[in-house]
C-alpha cells in the first residue's frame, strides 16, 4: 500500500517515537500487569487465610464447651502461628487465655495474653487483655506486676473505666486507699449511666 509524503512522516514519526519510548510503556504495563495479578493472589491468600482461621477458632468455642483444655490451648498456638495476621488469632487467645484460668492452668492464660499484648495487630483487643493480664497477676498477689502492666496500657480511653476500676483493686491490695478511692472516682467518671460496672464502682467506693 503506498503512502503519501504526509503520511510516510507521520509514520516516521510515530516509529521514532515508539523506538525511544516504547520499552519503557511495555515494561510500566507489564508491571502493572503484574501488580494486579499479584494484588488479587493477596486478596485471595488472606480470604482464605482468614476461612481456615474461622474454622480453626470454631473448634475451639467446640472444645472450650467440652471443656478440653489441651485442644483449645493446642489450637490457640495453631492460631498463633500459622494465622497471626488475622483477627481469630486475638480472639482465639483471649478465649484460650480464659479456658485456661477455668482449667487453673495460670501460665498458659499468662502466655496467651502477653501474645496479645504484645503483638501488633490487635489494638482493639490489648486493653481487654492487659486488664485480665493484671487480674491474675492480683490474684497472684504480685500487685507491682499487675500495677505495670496496667500503666502500660496506650490510649485505654475506650476501657478507661475497667481500667481504673482495676488499678483501683491493685492499690487496695497494696494498703494505698487513697490511690485507690482516686482511681475507682475516676472509672466512676468514665462509666456510662448504663455501664452495670458504675453500681460495682459505688458500692466499692461507699465500702472506704
Amino acid at each position: 500500500m503506498a503512502y503519501d509524503l504526509e503520511e510516510q512522516e507521520s509514520l516516521a514519526e510515530i516509529k521514532a517515537w515508539w523506538e525511544k519510548w516504547g520499552t519503557l510503556i511495555l515494561t510500566v504495563v507489564t508491571i502493572a500487569c503484574f501488580v494486579a495479578a499479584g494484588l488479587r493472589g493477596w486478596q485471595w491468600y488472606q480470604m482464605k487465610q482468614s476461612a481456615d482461621a474461622g474454622s480453626l477458632y470454631s473448634m475451639m468455642i467446640q472444645a472450650s464447651n467440652n471443656k478440653d483444655q489441651t485442644r483449645v490451648q493446642n489450637l490457640s498456638d495453631k492460631l498463633q502461628e500459622d494465622y497471626a495476621g488475622t483477627a481469630f488469632a486475638g480472639m482465639g487467645s483471649l478465649l484460650a487465655a480464659y479456658s485456661a484460668e477455668r482449667n487453673n492452668k495460670t501460665a498458659d492464660a499468662i502466655k496467651d495474653l502477653q501474645w496479645v499484648i504484645d503483638s501488633d495487630d490487635y489494638p482493639e483487643l490489648k486493653t481487654i487483655a492487659s486488664v485480665r493480664l493484671a487480674s491474675l497477676y492480683l490474684d497472684q498477689g504480685s500487685n507491682e506486676q499487675a500495677l505495670q502492666v496496667l500503666n502500660a496500657i496506650k490510649n485505654p480511653d475506650a476501657e478507661k473505666a475497667l481500667v481504673e476500676d482495676r488499678k483501683g483493686d491493685v492499690y487496695i491490695a497494696m494498703g494505698d486507699k487513697a490511690k485507690a478511692k482516686e482511681s475507682w472516682t475516676e472509672a466512676l467518671k468514665a462509666c456510662t449511666t448504663t455501664n452495670p460496672l458504675a453500681r460495682v464502682i459505688q458500692i466499692k467506693l461507699q465500702a472506704l
